[in-house]
């Protein structure tokens, strides 16, 4: 039995038959094992493995070490994902270095998503 999402909510009622799933997946950031150089033939290659199962690739999240990396090694990672998927759907994060406590930084975000929409 479905669990109801809300008392005056039918689950069946939300199916969407013939709909088209869409999935993504979080892309990880290899580094070789000297720990400081990335590996960008792996990260291409993980890349493209991902869209061509049919899943639109996640870049510069958690996972890609985003926090760490500076402007234009996140450009980079945009960049190589961009020439990769050659069209096909990807995802990718904007991140904002801010601390706990502060204000939220609608622009900056917006800067950073700006250059997520040109790649």
């Amino acid at each position: 039995m479905l669990t109801p999402i809300h008392p005056d909510i039918d689950p069946i009622s939300l199916i969407r038959p013939r709909r088209k799933i869409e999935g993504i997946s979080a892309i990880l950031l290899p580094f070789e094992d000297d720990r400081g150089t990335i590996d960008w033939s792996g990260f291409r290659a993980h890349v493209a493995r991902t869209a061509d199962a049919g899943l639109a690739p996640a870049v510069n999240m958690d996972t890609g070490y985003v926090h760490l990396l500076d402007d234009s090694t996140r450009l980079r990672v945009l960049s190589e994902t961009r020439d990769v998927v050659a069209g096909r759907p990807f995802v990718a994060g904007a991140f904002v270095g801010d601390r706990s406590g502060d204000r939220f930084d609608r622009d900056a975000y917006l800067r950073r998503m700006a250059v997520i929409e040109q790649h």
